[in-house]
């Protein structure tokens, strides 16, 4: 998997930052300069230049405010995953700066430079695009979407969240374990999709065990005005995220957290250990899975387990290995479903098939877009299954020797044990 992503003003074509994923050398100028030219030209036309394809690449362009045009370059990558991948960079460079600094770009040059505390952000989100890197801890990011980690211990860390923030006078709090949101406040959740998944990546970004107190933007509900956004570290891999105003100043913060948490070591301990796995041990799932991944549309949340089977031995590269094929089964076959699924939603019944070949695998996706949603794939070596239930949807990786007639009753089932648990907060 390559990734570049440049940015350059709309104006003059200056260069703004550059980013990239993978073990490869930068972007010439001369093509950067290409590309760049390329969208120019068309808008001098009043064209729009959205997307190119080639056979190992797609290229985007999307522009922003008349100010600032995002391109984005990636191998293995379809142009709608690349397309919001480039929305969440521009929303990533609101979150630093606000929306007024990037309209009005006084100065090309301090632009830049109050850009840069954002890189690390930038190259989480570059993270949705990765595939297979056993060396990166984050490759589970799923592009648009916040992940969720469900402990059995959600329900009583709940309480003691909704007693700090009446301490720190803030809505908008929550509890972050390995990075992954276990709970959160009912204000946390009304915020925008994107906005959740850039504040959970900006806690963990670089050193995600000190304090931090920043000013941020939210992209939706206040792009103009500034929050405080602060993290504690109440244990190791375990934080706490709050929106505030001007008060409580750091240390009162920080003392809440402390008075409110002291009594409950052990259950944030159980609760860590509910990761790799991400749901409870107690929700017995079918020998026959080997990756799970449950997604809220409406939340835009996720869940993600490369190790469902409590006694598993298999090495992480294999792990690693099923969260590839669970996302982009999602990325190219569920994704699309969902999207017809919006199109159709006023509801004539209609039936597809499709059938792909290749050497090595047949897929079949069955849609309903009236009633309950489905599609699966069939490999030699893996079978997937999807059903969409409402606003959620499961994916399921089966091994291969699990019979396709028998899919949907085990993701049923399966779905409905994982959802059907109020002490988890899905």
């Amino acid at each position: 998997m390559v990734a570049y992503i440049f940015c350059v003003d709309s104006n003059s074509g200056l260069p703004i930052f550059s980013r990239k994923k993978g073990n490869v050398d930068n972007l010439p100028f001369s093509i950067k300069g290409s590309l760049n030219g390329a969208h120019m030209y068309g808008k001098s036309l009043k064209l729009q230049l959205l997307h190119s394809l080639t056979e190992d690449y797609c290229v985007s362009w999307k522009e922003f405010e008349d100010r600032v045009v995002l391109i984005g370059i990636s191998s293995g990558c379809t142009q709608n995953v690349l397309n919001s991948l480039l929305n969440s960079i521009f929303y990533a460079m609101v979150l630093i700066i606000g929306i007024d600094e990037i309209r009005s770009q006084r100065n090309i040059d301090r632009l830049k430079r109050e850009l840069k505390i954002g890189y690390p952000l930038m190259d989480r989100l570059l993270d949705s695009l990765d595939c297979g890197n056993v060396h990166n801890t984050h490759f589970s990011d799923i592009v648009g979407m916040s992940e969720c980690i469900l402990c059995p211990e959600n329900h009583l860390i709940q309480i003691l969240l909704e007693s700090f923030i009446e301490c720190i006078d803030s809505m908008y709090s929550c509890i972050l374990i390995h990075g992954k949101i276990a709970t959160a406040t009912e204000s946390w959740w009304s915020l925008d999709p994107e906005e959740i998944k850039l504040l959970s990546l900006l806690a963990v970004s670089e050193n995600s065990t000190i304090t931090k107190d920043i000013p941020i933007f939210l992209p939706f509900k206040s792009p103009s005005v500034a929050f405080r956004f602060v993290t504690c570290t109440l244990k190791p891999d375990i934080q706490i995220c709050s929106l505030c105003g001007p008060t409580p100043s750091l240390i009162e913060i920080e003392h809440s957290a402390m008075q409110c948490f002291i009594f409950s070591s052990d259950i944030l301990t159980s609760a860590v250990q509910t990761h790799p796995r991400n749901f409870p041990l107690l929700c017995q799932v079918d020998g026959g899975i080997i990756g799970l991944l449950l997604v809220n549309i409406s939340a835009g949340k996720f869940m993600i387990s490369k190790n469902p089977q409590q006694n598993t031995t298999k090495k992480l590269a294999s792990s690693s290995h099923r969260l590839d094929i669970l996302r982009t089964f999602y990325y190219q076959a569920v994704s699309f479903l969902v999207n017809d699924r919006n199109k159709h939603g006023n509801g004539n019944t209609t039936n597809k098939k499709i059938e792909k070949k290749n050497k090595n695998q047949k897929e079949h996706c069955n849609l309903d877009l009236n009633f309950g949603k489905e599609t699966y794939w069939c490999s030699e070596y893996h079978k997937c299954h999807a059903l969409i239930s409402n606003d959620n949807i499961l994916c399921v990786l089966y091994n291969s020797s699990i019979p396709t007639y028998s899919m949907r009753l085990i993701t049923q089932k399966t779905l409905r044990a994982l959802i059907s648990d109020k002490q988890v907060c899905w």
